[in-house]
């Protein structure tokens, strides 16, 4: 006989956590009671332990999604185990899948780990503490033995995504605009190496590196948010929604619209992800026949060699003909420009803030590249001798110096306009995406003038922040010496102009909110009683 157990699931929830989401389902599925615990930071510890405890869970699952905040969840485990949880702590996402040596090693509250896609584990973890048991040799898990810690076999990827039970979602829908935006996946994994980004090892390990959805399944679950939630904005969180093949996104993107069409539903808007070079005309137009309104194209650099050098597979000519596609179709294309990785130069940079002044009217932001674990960075510098830090927090030293001085500068003075996880430049790509979604349900003066508005000022604020990298730029190159007393000066002149834009961008964010909840009333689509309508909801990076 096998107990019906309590299954907290606990992890950031910025936009729908749809990785907690299909954990969720499984563990209903197997019939099981789950509860998903938001928990992102240090801040939100004591609150986030305590929602846990009061569950009284049999089982608590870590969704560690980030790199640059394990130590939060090592703290928080710690204090799960300080409060008196004595059931099954298991940890998983890509943080655990390449650091589980660490973190079992640095925790040991911390009884076991999922590698990889972690639904078929993670049921059968539940089968055995249900039946009174400890979970081990499991494919795809990692646990302990006395003092060793073992790994199982890689558990090789579902093949048909389709036979995963339907996300369970968080009852409170998410909002930007005043209309009710829900997150679908219609892909799992990437046909891309990019040297900067786990996806690629990832998915390999499991022997498929790229998995479709058949979209008919997708539809059925669009037209369920549609009609249960009055969702009309669909944020489409793939890694690679727009295919390689020109013939095949055509193909696919028409059959996910018939197949909508079929079903009644009419007149989303989508968010989608796409690679520059993939962006051809005839993919536009399917796009836009969809309902897409934005699609945030992985841009990265306007250098050659930088492009070259992150594992990019695309040319600075294919990000100029991606985005001017996009803007002739009626399409808002945002990216990030990463200024910084470890053998940039300023030349590089200088290039990339050029490309960057000739589209102060579409959102971006810029950063640096950050090394992962599982990577082929990692790997790159570590053979180099270069690599800083420890699984928490990998860093390097770039090869050419003034570059150097100049991201030190940055990292001062741009933390809060550009760096940090709610900085200036990031509300504004949400606020860019809210005008979007009355541009595209509520057309009129009304709008066309908010709008103007919301361009205007993200174009002050880009425009402003490539003054104040230039003048970085400048320093590193002709006086660095001065570069510390520069960045802390810099830092305050910007904070004193961020204020009123802060306070402009506050203000627009809760008018389209306001008024967009109204408009859509009007069409018989009331608001949820509770809907979240963070700022990190369409950042989309």
């Amino acid at each position: 006989m096998t107990a019906r157990l309590r299954v907290a699931l606990v992890g950031p929830i910025y936009q729908e956590n749809l990785a907690l989401a299909y954990l969720r389902a499984v563990t209903e599925r197997a019939g099981h009671d789950a509860r998903v615990i938001a928990y992102s930071r240090r801040a939100e510890i004591d609150a986030a332990a305590s929602a846990v405890l009061a569950f009284d869970p049999h089982v608590v699952g870590l969704g560690i999604a980030f790199q640059n905040n394990i130590d939060d969840y090592l703290a928080f485990l710690n204090e799960l185990r300080a409060r008196g949880f004595r059931g099954h702590l298991t940890a998983g996402g890509h943080v655990p899948t390449f650091c589980y040596q660490e973190l079992l090693r640095d925790a040991p509250g911390l009884d076991s780990v999922v590698r990889h896609d972690g639904e078929e584990t993670f049921a059968e973890i539940l089968a055995a503490v249900a039946g009174g048991g400890v979970p081990r040799d499991l494919p795809g898990l990692v646990w302990r033995d006395g003092d060793r810690v073992v790994a199982g076999p890689v558990r090789a990827a579902i093949s048909n995504l389709d036979q995963l039970p339907v996300a369970a979602r968080s009852p409170e829908p998410f909002s930007v605009g005043g209309a009710v935006v829900d997150f679908v996946l219609t892909a799992r994994g990437c046909v891309g190496e990019c040297h900067y980004c786990s996806i690629a090892a990832y998915t390999e390990a499991q022997q498929k590196r790229f998995r479709l959805r058949d979209p008919e399944h997708v539809a059925d679950e669009i037209a369920t948010l549609y009609r249960e939630r009055n969702a009309r904005v669909m944020f489409v969180q793939d890694d690679l929604f727009v295919l390689p093949s020109e013939k095949r996104t055509v193909e696919r993107v028409g059959a996910l619209g018939a197949a909508l069409e079929r079903r009644g539903v009419r007149d989303l808007a989508f968010w989608v992800k796409a690679r520059p070079e993939t962006v051809t005309p005839a993919v536009c137009e399917a796009l836009l026949g969809l309902g897409a309104i934005h699609v945030f194209l992985g841009v990265e650099s306007a250098s050659a060699e930088r492009l070259a050098y992150l594992g990019r597979t695309h040319l600075p000519l294919h990000n100029d003909s991606a985005i001017a596609r996009c803007r002739a179709h009626g399409i808002v294309p945002s990216f990030n420009f990463m200024l910084f990785d470890p053998d940039a130069s300023l030349d590089d940079v200088a290039v990339t803030l050029d490309m960057a002044e000739q589209h102060l009217d579409l959102p971006w932001n810029v950063c640096r590249t950050e090394v992962y674990s599982g990577t082929a960075l990692r790997s790159r510098l570590e053979a180099e001798g270069r690599l800083r830090g420890d699984y928490r927090s990998f860093g390097y030293v770039m090869r050419d110096a003034r570059a150097e001085v100049m991201f030190r500068i940055a990292r001062v003075s741009l933390h809060e306009r550009a760096l940090a996880m709610e900085s200036l430049l990031n509300r504004l790509i949400s606020l860019s995406f809210a005008r979007q979604i009355h541009e595209h349900f509520f057309p009129g003066r009304a709008t066309d003038a908010l709008s103007r508005e919301v361009i205007a000022l993200g174009r002050a604020v880009r425009a402003d922040t490539l003054v104040a990298l230039r003048q970085a730029l400048e320093v590193a190159k002709r006086s660095p010496e001065h570069a510390q007393r520069f960045a802390v000066e810099q830092a305050l002149e910007l904070g004193r102009r961020d204020l009123g834009w802060r306070t402009q961008t506050e203000r627009l964010w809760r008018h389209l909110t306001a008024r967009g909840t109204l408009l859509m009333g009007r069409r018989g689509l009331g608001a949820p009683a509770r809907a979240r309508a963070g700022w990190e909801i369409a950042t989309g990076s």
